[in-house]
């Protein structure tokens, strides 16, 4: 069974906090022209002034149950306050705008919305699940835009409420809806899934992230133990593996859920066959994280050769410093000395720098190798210098060892 940390976090920032400004009102040209001199003090950073001079203008003038100029005042104070760090006290007078019942349709609807995210941040979740659901409801009888992002917050008050059943259709309706793929909606869909025993849809939502994300060791085991529950090693993987021999699959993402779930059974000579079949057919692209894919296959299944040449050509099409460094190790192993060199400066030039002086060491041994000593000793030396003294000292002492030594 899977183990998993059912843990969600929301992230607000201020400028997240936002709601259009009316368009059919028309605000008091002496309200306009005090919110043009209170914006000119803000981006001075005169906060303190400003502050003052919103509380007088909410507080020191008579206006009516109904005042739009009031209510515009308030919420424009309220995201002030917002945009200060202060969500608590810029929530009260949004909702005090609202309670006004003076602005336009649209903009009440928005506010709904910023006032759930707000609540939904300070973990208010039922509050925040009124507002939220009430600006879905209104949007959809007024086909209003409605965000993915806000349809997720509602997924996402559910399941902080142990909702699990509501909260999965909110969240399904954002991802039909979202124009991208989003990592943490796909987690949360998988994980409430899971927590209503519907593995089929759990083990679907495996895939989708495993396919978009096939190197990440989380998502493999999560679809591996969804394939365990399911019993899918028998009927599901021989029905794609009979697709394979039958020359049937049709879709990439096929061919790389069954090149995935070989490697996590730990058979990668299988997931190497079926990636360059998928190759050689023209439907898996040739694009860096698929031939990463194969090269993480071929080293599997210890094809070092094959698995060099598909690293090669995954860095001519990507600046990632981790292809040609990967590259240089396997080179190195090969004892290709000049290849390997030649990988280690790519990567290099990418900007590898996961460990200072690495490169230069590696560089330096190639260059011993191929008994171009003074070469190998300028490389050590920096890698001396980077602080890998105690690995180096030696390289040098046989170094010259082979230079006192020498015809």
């Amino acid at each position: 069974m899977i183990k998993f940390l059912f843990l969600l976090s929301l992230i607000f920032s201020s400028n997240i906090f936002s709601a259009p400004s009316n368009a059919g009102k028309t605000i008091n040209t002496w309200v306009y022209y005090e919110f043009l001199r209170i914006e000119e003090k803000e981006a001075q950073k005169r906060f303190a002034e400003v502050e003052e001079d919103y509380l007088e203008l909410i507080y020191e003038n008579t206006w009516s149950s109904r005042s739009f100029d009031h209510a515009v005042i308030l919420k424009k104070y309220g995201f002030f306050l917002i945009r200060q760090d202060r969500a608590v006290e810029g929530l009260e007078f949004i909702e005090w705008a609202l309670r006004k019942r003076a602005l336009e349709d649209r903009d009440i609807h928005n506010l709904q919305y910023v006032v759930g995210q707000i609540n939904a941040s300070l973990g208010n979740y039922e509050l925040a699940l009124e507002k939220l659901l009430k600006w879905y409801e209104v949007g959809q009888a007024r086909r209003y835009d409605l965000t993915p992002k806000g349809i997720a917050l509602i997924g996402i008050c559910y399941a902080q409420l142990e909702q699990y059943k509501p909260g999965l259709k909110y969240i399904t309706i954002a991802i039909e809806n979202a124009n991208v793929f989003i990592k943490s909606w796909y987690e949360l869909k998988f994980a409430l899934h899971y927590r209503l025993d519907d593995f089929d849809g759990a083990l679907a939502t495996s895939q989708d992230l495993v396919a978009n994300f096939p190197r990440d060791k989380k998502y493999l085991e999560q679809m591996g133990a969804m394939y365990n529950e399911l019993d899918f090693d028998i009927e599901s993987l021989s029905s794609l593996e009979f697709g394979l021999t039958q020359r049937v699959l049709e879709k990439e993402r096929d061919y790389l859920l069954l090149s995935n779930f070989f490697m996590f059974k730990d058979v990668p000579i299988e997931a190497a066959k079926v990636l360059q079949e998928g190759f050689d057919n023209k439907i898996i692209k040739r694009n860096e994280d698929n031939l990463e894919s194969l090269a993480n296959a071929l080293i599997g299944s210890r094809e070092y050769i094959k698995a060099a040449n598909v690293l090669s050509e995954a860095s001519k099409l990507s600046k990632n410093p981790d292809l040609p460094y990967r590259l240089g190790q396997i080179e190195l192993n090969l004892s290709r000395w000049d290849k390997a060199i030649e990988s280690f400066k790519l990567a290099e030039k990418y900007g590898w720098d996961d460990e200072e002086g690495q490169i230069d060491y590696f560089i330096g041994i190639c260059f011993i190798e191929l008994q171009e000593l003074d070469d190998a000793v300028t490389y050590l030396s920096r890698a001396a210098e980077a602080g890998r003294e105690d690995s180096v000292a030696p390289w040098l002492e046989y170094i010259q060892y082979l230079k006192d030594t020498a015809g």
